[in-house]
């Protein structure tokens, strides 16, 4: 008697992958931190062709056909593997805001590229998935992030395309608070608004302060809002949406760091204590400029992303705590 063929649901693999939060102030386009808020996915053999579902952020923006970021992912991992995508039924489940600087087209490029090597039958290195995802992103920082958890440092090799990464484990005693205001700021927006030169003074200024900060995420040593200090980005950055520029001032005893979550809208504070107090000051600062803005609660995911075999629920079963509005 032959062998029973498997199941849809033994062939289906599912996948959990965190938000990122980019340029960590001075260390712009080279250092990222992966964080509690997820993307899940999961890709199961389909007899009806390709099939997208998805629930979460942004529900009516979402393409549910080939053009979908996690879909085109899948199909470039399979290209990279001399195949393509089998008809697939692709289930989406996204809890990270879009289009406010937390890495959510990273993170669909992660799972695309992870679920795109299984569901082709073969399973792709760290490395070979981290210079695919960078080939979509442009950028290696959040997609580093997102593979590798934790705080990550990420350079490109030209001459290969591979990805130079160092990875440091994120104390969970630090509260990471996204202050995410009412106005969404396109990465196009905010790159266009980036001189072409910078002075050396400026670029010095910035190579200090990444420096000391990458110790100090390495050593688990203190941090300081003044080790976050950016002249390469931020200052521009900053008038697009009234409100940053005043919570990027801010300061509190309690206050580890502050700065631009990616390319923004949201500003991202990292509180050694009094975390309901910095959020509350931090929202109203963007209140009394005239933008309203909400604020997420989380903390560092050391851990990255992470793949299962079976449908969706295996990734739910396997997911974090959801963040705290």
């Amino acid at each position: 008697m032959p062998p029973a063929s498997p199941s849809s649901e033994e062939r289906a693999f599912s996948i959990v992958v965190p938000a990122s939060t980019a340029n960590v102030g001075c260390a712009f386009d080279c250092a990222a931190i992966a964080l509690n808020v997820y993307l899940r996915a999961s890709a199961a053999p389909s007899n009806s062709g390709l099939q997208v579902s998805y629930r979460g952020a942004n529900e009516a923006e979402i393409p549910r056909d080939a053009t979908n970021l996690v879909v085109r992912a899948m199909q470039r991992a399979a290209e990279a593997m001399q195949g393509s995508v089998p008809a697939v039924q692709l289930d989406l489940q996204n809890d990270i805001p879009l289009g406010v600087g937390l890495g959510s087209s990273a993170a669909a490029i992660v799972a695309g590229i992870l679920l795109g090597g299984k569901i082709c039958g073969r399973e792709l290195t760290t490395a070979e998935a981290l210079r695919l995802a960078t080939e979509i992103e442009g950028h290696p920082d959040n997609v580093a992030a997102a593979l590798h958890g934790g705080f990550v440092l990420a350079a490109t090799q030209e001459d290969s395309g591979n990805i130079l990464v160092a990875k440091a484990n994120v104390s969970q005693a630090l509260d990471f608070i996204a202050i995410i205001p009412d106005v969404p700021l396109p990465t196009e927006k905010a790159r266009a608004v980036l001189p072409a030169q910078y002075s050396r003074c400026d670029v010095v200024a910035n190579l200090q302060r990444t420096a000391l900060l990458a110790t100090r995420f390495f050593t688990a040593g203190e941090l300081s809002p003044d080790l976050f200090a950016d002249r390469l980005h931020q200052p521009y950055r900053a008038p697009l949406v009234p409100g940053i520029a005043e919570c990027l001032s801010f300061r509190h005893p309690g206050l580890a760091g502050i700065f631009l979550s990616g390319a923004g809208s949201a500003v991202m504070a990292i509180a050694r204590h009094s975390g309901r107090e910095i959020t509350d000051a931090l929202v109203a600062e963007f209140q009394r400029k005239g933008t309203g803005a909400h604020a997420l609660s989380l903390r560092a995911d050391n851990s990255g992303a992470k793949i299962f075999s079976g449908d969706l629920g295996a990734a739910k079963a396997a997911s974090h705590p959801k963040p705290q509005h």
